[in-house]
C-alpha cells in the first residue's frame, strides 16, 4: 500500500473506527500546503474518534478505506473522509502516521 520511504522510521497504524455518530475530526495542511502533509487539528470530545482514543492531535492522515491520501490536498481529504463516513458501513478504516511525542507543552 505504501512504499518503504514512506513509512520508514515511522509509527504507522491501522485503525478501525466504529461508525456511530459523528467522526468529529478537524484536518488541517494538504499536499499543497507548507505542512506538505494532512494532519488532524482536533479530535472533538464525545465523537467516534475520540470514543476510539487511537487518533489524536498531530497524527498525519495517510489514508481513509484503502485511498491513499499521502499527496491528497486538504479539501481531496476531508472529502474522501466525509465519503467513507457516509458511505453506511459499521466501520472506516483509517491510516495514520502517529505524531511524534514532544518534548514541550504547547501552552504554559
Amino acid at each position: 500500500m505504501f512504499s518503504s520511504d514512506q513509512i520508514d522510521g515511522r509509527d504507522v497504524r491501522l485503525l478501525r473506527i466504529k461508525n456511530a455518530g459523528q467522526l468529529d475530526v478537524a484536518l488541517e495542511g494538504g499536499a499543497d500546503s507548507p505542512l506538505g502533509k494532512l494532519v488532524v487539528s482536533s479530535v472533538y470530545e464525545g465523537g467516534a474518534a475520540d470514543k476510539h482514543g487511537g487518533v489524536v492531535p498531530g497524527d498525519e492522515l495517510m489514508a481513509v478505506n484503502g485511498k491513499i491520501l499521502i499527496d491528497a490536498t486538504l479539501a481531496e481529504g476531508q472529502n474522501s473522509l466525509a465519503r467513507a463516513w457516509n458511505s453506511g458501513g459499521d466501520w472506516i478504516d483509517v491510516v495514520i502516521a502517529v505524531s511524534p511525542p514532544k518534548d514541550y507543552e504547547d501552552e504554559v
